[in-house]
């Protein structure tokens, strides 16, 4: 078998085609869109699903300036000669993508967009431009040196130009069109943003005389009061449209087929719980980022384990921003989706950045449509839509949100009377506070032994002292050791799950039964004084027993 070589971090579809990377055929979607009826599309869909490559597929198969046959050889596309002989490279086009439009302050994040306009008006230096006021914008646009209002009007101006020149109106292809509005969002400069946006937006694709079509992605449907005043001809496919579905994503045939070309068909379950899931039109698609970079890791080590690259590209502002909020109130409702079940939400499907965080309905909602949630069932508009999260991958990612959440919220609270009775061999009091803790926790994995123990080592987790979970110890493996080295004391702790309040006692005599056996803290020379806990849980609740050697 030919080793194969997979597109890891490039988007470019003209650069994955000619460097003979690894492609999944996305084109047959192009004979859709240059059907469809309406002026402007906007496709939404979570980040990394592919949006950027689509972008450039567009651009490579319209632009006028090029000639791309030879990079669409063999793909569906070319089967469409309709869409082949009337739009494959006949098209002038402005492809700008907002993706990298990102500062501390406002003016900072305008800077960046000259830059992105500068690069684009250089493209088209061989246009003849005219000694007017028109002109002298395209000319401050392409040297850099344009002002706040030139850019607002600057994909008009150049649209006017192109269409000038060939005599055919404008492809617009934008990318990541809300980026810019979410990053002043968490800058503060928000309604400047807004205001350049939305103008360069309107621009060309409100009554634009020099538009053919226009073709924007993102995460977000930005509301149309917000950004989109006024057009009336937006199509909208976002995470709940049934049309277009699977030209994001990966579906189940197009991952198989991968596996498969790679030798790699006894990966597909693992492939399939970590990276699948996501619920769009009712085809369940794969994260396309996250199954070409484990593929890729496969390929080198066949034992590889999965990776969560869904938290490494982004973080999970978004979870911990809903936790904060409502302090872990709706704790119930994270135990259900980390537990791989389903809730219901009234789902806002059209937001502004200006109030995303403004309601915890809101964060439920950018949840949904940024992927970080999918549909348990059908798309419910007028009512409340049942949501799950779509794989392992966010699973863990959510895991991880309630244990830093939890860990943030010990380590700022006073731990006084929990220390004291751990070190006076206190264990009722003990048995109190940690079922106190717990019982203000979000529980999840079904209460397995694995939470208790994380549970249990968050909760003792202190400056003032080194706390080991499954540290060697005599002739095992103590679950938690908490040492005091400044008092030359320590603990060993043993955890156990009890299946019932009844077998509470019984799983406590067991861990201390365990301690003994096993001799775990043994070999804690130089300590005065080690004392051994064995601790049972069942649901929310701790009993502690104490074992003093």
């Amino acid at each position: 078998m030919a080793k194969l070589t997979l597109p890891v971090g490039r988007t470019d579809f003209i650069r994955i085609r000619n460097s003979g990377n690894y492609y999944i055929d996305k084109t047959m979607h192009i004979s859709q869109i240059v059907r469809d009826g309406s002026d402007s599309i906007l496709f939404t869909r979570p980040r990394r699903f592919g949006k950027t490559t689509f972008q450039s597929m567009l651009k490579a198969f319209f632009d006028i300036r090029e000639d791309n046959r030879e990079s669409f050889t063999g793909l569906a596309i070319m089967d469409d000669e309709e869409a082949v002989e009337g739009w494959m490279n006949k098209w002038p086009v402005i492809h700008l993508t907002f993706k990298d439009i990102d500062g501390p302050d406002f003016d900072s994040a305008i800077d960046v967009l000259k830059g992105k306009l500068m690069a684009l008006y250089q493209g088209y230096g061989f246009i003849d431009i005219p000694d007017d006021a028109e002109g002298a914008v395209f000319r401050n646009i392409k040297r850099g040196e344009c002002t706040v209002n030139e850019i607002r009007r600057s994909l008009e101006i150049l649209g006017k130009f192109l269409y000038g020149h060939y005599g055919k109106k404008v492809i617009i292809l934008l990318d990541e069109y809300d980026v810019p509005l979410a990053k002043a969002e968490s800058n503060d400069y928000y309604r400047e943003m807004l205001a350049v946006v939305r103008a360069m937006l309107l621009s060309v694709l409100k009554d634009c005389p020099y538009t053919h079509k226009g073709i924007l992605t993102g995460c977000l449907r930005v509301s149309k009061e917000s950004l989109f005043t006024g057009l009336n001809n937006l199509a909208v496919y976002s995470v709940t449209s049934g049309k277009y579905s699977s030209l994001f994503g990966f579906t189940e045939e197009e991952v198989a087929r991968l596996l498969k070309d790679t030798g790699l068909e006894d990966k597909a379950p693992v492939v399939r719980q970590w990276y699948d899931g996501y619920s769009i039109g009712g085809v369940s698609l794969y994260s396309p980022w996250d199954v070409v970079s484990y593929v890729d890791i496969l390929l080198a080590d066949r034992d590889a384990e999965p990776e969560n690259y869904w938290a490494n590209s982004s973080g999970s502002e978004v979870v911990r921003r809903l936790i904060d909020m409502t302090d872990a109130r709706v704790g119930k409702e994270y135990s259900t989706l980390i537990n791989g079940e389903a809730i219901r939400k009234h789902v806002v499907e059209t937001l502004t950045y200006g109030n995303l965080y403004s309601s915890a309905e809101n964060i439920w909602s950018l949840l949904f449509m940024t992927g970080y949630l999918t549909l348990a069932g059908k798309w419910k508009p007028n009512g409340e839509t049942e949501l799950r999260l779509p794989n392992e991958e966010v699973r863990s990612l959510f895991a991880r949100c309630v244990d830093e959440w939890f860990r943030d919220r010990v380590r700022t609270s006073d731990r006084k009377e929990l220390f004291e009775a751990l070190w006076t061999c206190d264990a009722d009091a003990l048995s109190r506070i940690i079922s106190q803790y717990l019982f203000r926790t979000i529980s999840y994995y079904d209460y397995k032994e694995d939470y208790y123990h994380a549970f249990l080592a968050g909760l003792l987790s202190d400056d003032d002292y080194l706390v080991e979970s499954n540290r060697e110890s005599g002739t095992g493996r103590a679950d938690i050791i908490v040492q005091d080295e400044d008092r030359c004391r320590a603990a060993v702790i043993e955890v156990k799950r009890a299946h019932s309040r009844d077998e509470m006692d019984k799983m406590a005599d067991l861990a201390l039964a365990q301690l003994k056996d096993r001799e775990y803290g043994s070999d804690l020379e130089g300590y005065s004084k080690v004392v051994g806990y064995g601790v049972a849980f069942y649901h929310k609740e701790a009993l502690v027993k104490v074992l003093e050697g």
